[in-house]
């Protein structure tokens, strides 16, 4: 019979429902006594609620954070005594570099919190604010299964969101001119819709809108194109790699292509156009082992337990 695990500590999540839940459970499973709560944002009555159970963790783990002075976090940083980790995924690493350039980054929230970041590049970023952290990728579900054969017609998938603050980041430009630029490609775009753009979208362009589950629309695809001005580590394209497909991306990933703007995206798919039609395009096998090799949930949830076992007292 399998042992319980032994309890580690009690550790209190804050952050977006799909990633702190997703940690909830994982630290659950190594025996920590986990609890999630949605980030309180800056609300200060919300934060006031959540008082008793940060003051009961052993850890507060917040998943992204705002760092200004006199935020409610610098106000939590004052108060509490016990380790804060702070977890940067994206945009609220720009956010904390934006307050550094004004002089209002809260130099408690910059030293004396313990700060990982889920995408490499972003360590550079928060080190150009002051802020010192290390590279933890955070555990995606990625399915270990054999990779689906590529669809017999070459497919694009295209990710830009729904609502126009989250595109700010998004070069919309590019994704846009794509399925002009290649009239008799087929070509996903999800969760955005015609709607949402405001625009009328050329008839190779199918708009699913949300969906609660990609896999199916992973399989129909043979590329994944993601072109942002600013990221974390997509899980759009890690997802898309583990099931052997190909991603070309703004940032850099093993197995993955990297490319920006228009004339670089669209150089790099029609190669890959070019090789589907001549029958030489296989599954990205490269790819999808070099993901299930960097981003095994286990072993990227080990680790996530070894760091933070780190931080409680001995």
């Amino acid at each position: 019979m399998r042992a319980e695990p032994t309890a580690r500590g009690r550790v209190l999540v804050l952050g977006l429902s799909y990633f702190g839940r997703l940690l909830e459970a994982q630290l659950a499973s190594l025996g920590w006594d986990a609890s999630y709560a949605p980030h309180p944002g800056r609300s200060a009555r919300s934060w006031a609620r959540l008082v008793p159970r940060i003051a009961n963790a052993d850890i507060l783990y917040l998943i992204s954070s705002r760092a200004e002075r006199w935020a409610p976090q610098d106000i939590m940083m004052l108060l509490r005594r016990k380790p804060v980790v702070i977890h940067w995924v994206g945009t609220d690493a720009s956010r904390a570099t934006d307050a550094h350039r004004r002089g209002a980054l809260s130099t408690r929230i910059a030293e004396e919190a313990t700060h990982w970041c889920d995408a490499p590049w972003l360590v550079e970023e928060l080190r150009r604010a002051g802020i010192h952290s290390e590279y933890a990728a955070l555990p995606i579900p990625i399915t270990t299964a054999p990779p689906p054969p590529l669809p017999a017609d070459f497919r694009v998938l295209m990710y830009l969101p729904a609502d126009a603050r989250d595109r700010a980041v998004f070069d919309q430009d590019t994704i846009l001119a794509l399925p002009h630029a290649f009239p008799d490609v087929h070509f996903t775009l999800l969760p955005a819709t015609a709607s949402d753009l405001g625009i009328e979208l050329p008839p190779n362009v199918d708009t699913p809108g949300w969906l609660p589950d990609l896999d199916p629309i992973y399989r129909q695809s043979t590329v994944l194109v993601r072109q942002t001005t600013h990221d974390g580590m997509a899980f759009t394209a890690v997802e898309a790699l583990a099931r052997g497909r190909y991603v070309i991306w703004t940032y850099p990933i093993p197995g993955g292509i990297r490319a920006s703007g228009f004339e670089s995206v669209e150089a790099q798919l029609r190669g890959l156009i070019e090789r589907h039609r001549a029958g030489n395009l296989p599954p990205n096998r490269s790819g999808r082992t070099l993901t299930l090799a960097n981003f095994s949930p286990t072993r990227l949830t080990t680790e996530l337990d070894r760091r933070l076992q780190s931080l409680l007292p001995r």
